[in-house]
């Protein structure tokens, strides 16, 4: 029988499942931990010593990558921008990319999958509602051609750190507030909420500014409820 010809596409789709496995691991190893901080670049550094740790884990079941993740570093060029572009002055939280050798042009053959990190539930600053920045300061940069991140990937993810209120309810806000501008509702999880532990979630977002479009962002939200001290 004839084997099916690996495709471009095919590889971006292991690559993507790779990267979920390692952060969904990851993710739940943050939320064991019984001390947190509070703030946002705390938890990410946190997540990134996490994610070296859940890939060894998967390394040893032969899965996971034999590179690291780039934390905080700026968006690469991409071909289709002749000069530097101002997206290329912004920083993801988190991306791990490939070579796909099956692509023709090598200068496409970079390939990025990006990972951007923002709280979530009620704050005591009137002033930043999480809920709300995590559709401004979260989605929006992966649909804005000023950020443009994930510019020439088919999906990227966004990770939820919970930290306090329902997650039904937050889940009930995010949507509303990504209403108010337009955006697609995310998708509830297939199989319900899972209290003290990661969930997972999907929203295809139109992008007019930021090819390709349709784009599917992940949204992995993981709750650390509790486990937060008072930085």
């Amino acid at each position: 029988m004839k084997q099916p010809r690996i495709s471009s596409k095919n590889l971006w789709a292991n690559h993507e499942t790779r990267v979920i496995e390692v952060f969904s691991l990851a993710l739940g190893l943050l939320q064991k931990e019984t001390l947190l901080p509070t703030q946002e670049n705390a938890l990410n550094r946190k997540l990134y010593f996490c994610l070296l740790r859940a890939n060894r884990i998967l390394q040893a079941k032969n899965r996971g990558f034999d590179y690291p993740p780039i934390y905080e570093g700026n968006n690469q060029p991409v071909f289709d921008d002749e000069t530097r572009a101002l997206r290329e002055n912004k920083r993801p939280d988190f991306q791990w990319g490939f070579i796909d050798n099956l692509e023709n042009d090598p200068e496409k053959s970079a390939k990025h999958y990006i990972v951007e990190c923002k709280r979530l539930g009620t704050s005591t600053n009137t002033t930043w509602i999480l809920n709300r920045n995590y559709v401004l300061h979260g989605i929006d940069r992966f649909v804005k051609a000023e950020w443009g991140y994930a510019k020439s990937s088919k999906s990227g993810a966004l990770v939820g750190y919970i930290q306090n209120m329902e997650m039904g309810e937050i889940f009930r806000e995010v949507n509303s507030f990504a209403g108010e501008i337009s955006f697609p509702s995310i998708s509830p999880p297939e199989n319900g909420w899972i209290r003290n532990g990661v969930n997972k979630l999907n929203q295809r977002l139109n992008r007019s500014e930021v090819p390709p479009t349709p784009f599917d962002l992940r949204h992995i939200w993981v709750d650390l409820r509790g486990q937060h001290n008072a930085s």
